[in-house]
């Protein structure tokens, strides 16, 4: 069975047959010929860039949906087939047009005789006469045949370390187990009330935002104006040190995690998802109220994560986008105009990349026009997006702060607006509310939240529709694409229809198949391994698959949630996977601001990380968790120090290594996720490593190679959490039997599997 490293979907049914001789034709459906013959390598590449919404040809009868829309491949063969029922002198307009037979403003964009217009006279006929394919599944169901996924209950385990950074308990486990993935949405709707699901929620959108960037120092604070908030520096006056050094941090961190203190706000009190734009207000804590000189009412003055609604004077708030921290991170300039934040809007709310829309970059020797922003027709295609937005944007100036412009916008811009829909005269001084309105009314901001979701939970971007027809793994790419598009415009369709809760999304694409798919054993033969079909095949489940290098803050939680103890040295330390001057860099982490994408690949740094953290952990949790009763162990529930798997004269003790085979068994679930039979090759070659190791150390002390003093750090000899002293009856500073060292090496050959460091 091949193991999927990353995950992607495909038209299965292949007559994987090799080289025999005779094999019958596969049907190809109207909609398959059209999106692999004709909307992928001509009309997405050549037509679209005038035939948009937005393109020069917008007023055309012929208009084209991006990938971006749900159902755009069904509504722009749609386009085509009223288009080519059209004639011109006894020819489909179809033909005619792109021939520039007819008078074309975009001229000839396919030859008469070549392979893209015989596939344009085929595609006509077929209108004429549709082929029709009998269906052996849906969509999804075609891609992921022969894809084998977890089992509810390992969904379960991934999810909850995933989003509260726990394993689940027995109880959650049993309730999944009897009640299958009705159970599941239940036990999650719950783990979506815990504080730590909020700090994961907290933590998945700055990847994106990136806010913060301003969490240093008084970073967050410098940005506010000093006039607009003359109390913002209100800590400085406070005589005590310590105290001071504590307020100045908390209030910096406020104002700095305000945007993202409103996303989860909105997610935890049950609101449509679409308040985060909508809000008519913003979030403060004890903190940040007082560096905003406001009255809030809080039951704890002191509480840092106390977080309620407010409201600025002189501010018409807009969620984030009049937050002045998210304003700041998106900046503009006299001359930018607000575009940079308009394509960010874009970006965000409209999962559309702007920059994408046009052929980059762009020939200057081409540009001829006096005002190219809005003449030229290689510059419209994105500026007709982005500067209507921006102009909607038009009262906030490049430090973020409320100021209307006096003099009005640029009249030499697109009018601020949206899309067709200009801005009314009487919303000027609050347009950004305007602008929110209409970015939740598209669907396009649906479909955003759910890709940044999947993003969050798999790892990995949404596919993107490939973009070279003459690439060997084209067709495979695009089959992906398109079955991953149609699960995630499912995902977005639910996710209207719950009225925006978020919730909803994350439960959907934890129990779909992108999430849970776990190896494909397609059952091939040696020579269909070899046919061109089985390498399409695996070119659409490329990006399919289960294992995620986890982030530093993903692998910090999982640590302490399989061990019961973080990774570092004592309770007060610093976290190696979540100190900036430790591994949190080295690690793939982000800092927010110069360092803003997490490396998904591990390198050599990243590697010899986790071969430190998969050493000191076991060294550190072995002899530590056997200080507890039997029943408190998380690592060695079934076993004592004691338990030696052979006599004095090398024979088994079959009683001995059944338990230790049954504690082995025990950690490849706790620690790998694996649900193991105690007889599983997986298992012996554990229990193999451990034999090998205690044999060498029995071997070692008795010719006094090995001392039976355990090294420092490897002792227990303090509480970690209270960092007591142990009664000396708790305390373990030997290893006379070696089996503590044994099964250390067992730890780190766990700690250091790929499905330990991979999700």
């Amino acid at each position: 069975m091949r193991t999927l490293g990353a995950l992607t979907l495909v038209f299965g049914g292949f007559a994987l047959g090799g080289c025999q001789a005779e094999e019958p034709e596969q049907c190809v459906s109207n909609e398959d010929f059209f999106k692999e013959q004709i909307w992928a390598p001509v009309m997405s590449k050549k037509c679209i860039t005038c035939h948009s919404p937005t393109g020069v040809a917008k007023s055309s009868q012929f208009v084209l949906q991006s990938a971006d829309w749900t159902g755009y491949l069904e509504a722009n063969l749609a386009t085509v087939e009223r288009l080519a029922k059209l004639e011109y002198e006894g020819e489909p307009w179809l033909l005619v047009k792109p021939t520039n037979t007819v008078d074309h403003g975009g001229g000839v964009q396919i030859e008469r005789g070549s392979a893209e217009y015989d596939a344009f006279v085929e595609l006509v006929d077929r209108i004429k006469n549709p082929v029709e394919c009998a269906e052996d599944g849906t969509e999804i169901e075609t891609y992921f045949a022969d894809v084998s996924t977890l089992s509810d209950v390992e969904t379960l385990r991934k999810a909850s370390l995933s989003l509260v950074g726990r394993l689940p308990t027995p109880e959650e486990e049993l309730a999944v187990a009897n009640g299958g993935l009705e159970a599941l949405d239940l036990v999650l709707d719950e783990m979506m009330t815990e504080d730590a699901f909020y700090e994961r929620l907290i933590e998945l959108y700055n990847d994106h935002f990136l806010t913060d960037r301003y969490l240093p120092s008084v970073d967050a604070i410098d940005l506010l104006d000093g006039e607009d908030y003359p109390n913002s520096y209100w800590f400085e006056a406070i005589e005590d040190e310590a105290e001071r050094n504590l307020a100045r941090a908390r209030s910096n961190e406020a104002v700095a995690r305000e945007a993202l203190e409103l996303v989860a706000h909105v997610v935890r009190n049950d609101r449509p998802f679409t308040e985060i734009l909508t809000a008519d207000y913003t979030m403060v804590n004890p903190y940040s109220a007082q560096v905003y000189g406001i009255n809030a009412n809080f039951q704890d003055p002191s509480d840092e994560n106390e977080w309620v609604e407010a409201k600025l004077s002189g501010i018409p708030h807009s969620g984030l986008l009049t937050s002045h921290i998210w304003l700041n991170r998106f900046p503009t300039t006299a001359t930018n105009r607000n575009r940079h934040r308009a394509r960010m809007v874009f970006k965000f709310f409209l999962a559309t990349d702007v920059l994408k829309l046009a052929e980059r970059p762009i020939d200057p020797s081409s540009i001829e026009d006096f005002n190219p922003t809005r003449e030229s027709d290689a510059c419209t295609v994105c500026h007709a997006n982005i500067d209507p937005v921006a102009g909607a944007l038009q009262n906030w100036d490049d430090q973020g702060r409320y100021r209307p412009p006096e003099m009005g916008w640029y009249q030499e811009m697109f009018a601020p607006g949206f899309g067709d829909a200009e801005l009314p005269a009487g919303e000027k001084l609050d347009a950004t509310s305007w602008l929110a309105g209409q970015i939740i009314g598209d669907p396009r901001f649906a479909a955003s939240q759910v890709d940044i979701v999947y993003q969050g939970l798999t790892g990995a971007p949404p596919l993107r529709e490939p973009s070279d027809p003459s690439a060997p793994d084209y067709l495979g790419k695009l089959v992906a694409f398109d079955a991953q598009n149609a699960e995630l415009q499912r995902i977005a369709d639910l996710f209207v229809e719950s009225e925006f809760d978020l919730k909803t999304v994350i439960k959907e694409i934890v129990k779909s198949p992108y999430y849970r798919a776990k190896s494909f054993d397609p059952g091939w033969s040696e020579d269909e391994k070899e046919s061109v079909e089985a390498q399409q095949r695996l070119d659409e489940l490329a990006p399919v698959g289960t294992a995620r290098w986890l982030t530093p803050e993903q692998l910090e939680r999982k640590v302490e949630a399989v061990t019961g103890y973080p990774w570092r040295e004592s309770v007060n330390g610093q976290s190696y996977l979540l100190d900036f001057n430790e591994y949190r860099i080295f690690y793939g982490g982000i800092d927010s601001d110069t360092i803003v994408e997490r490396m998904t690949v591990p390198n050599g740094i990243m590697t010899n990380v986790s071969q430190r953290m998969a050493n000191e952990v076991a060294c550190w949790n072995t002899a530590r968790d056997f200080t507890k009763p039997a029943a408190a162990r998380n690592l060695f529930p079934y076993i004592d120090p004691g338990f030696e798997p052979e006599d004095d004269n090398g024979f088994e003790i079959p009683a001995v290594t059944e338990a230790i085979r049954v504690n082995i068994q025990y950690l490849h679930w706790r620690l790998l996720g694996e649900q193991l039979d105690i007889d599983d090759p997986e298992i012996d070659r554990s229990y193999a490593l451990f034999l090998e190791v205690w044999r060498d150390g029995k071997r070692g002390i008795e010719l006094g190679e090995y001392s039976v003093t355990l090294p420092g750090e490897c002792q227990a000899t303090r509480d970690f959490w209270s960092d007591q002293a142990l009664a000396d009856a708790e305390r373990i500073t030997s290893d006379t039997n070696y089996t503590i060292r044994a099964w250390m090496a067992v730890m780190t050959y766990m700690l250091s599997d790929y499905r330990f460091l991979h999700e």
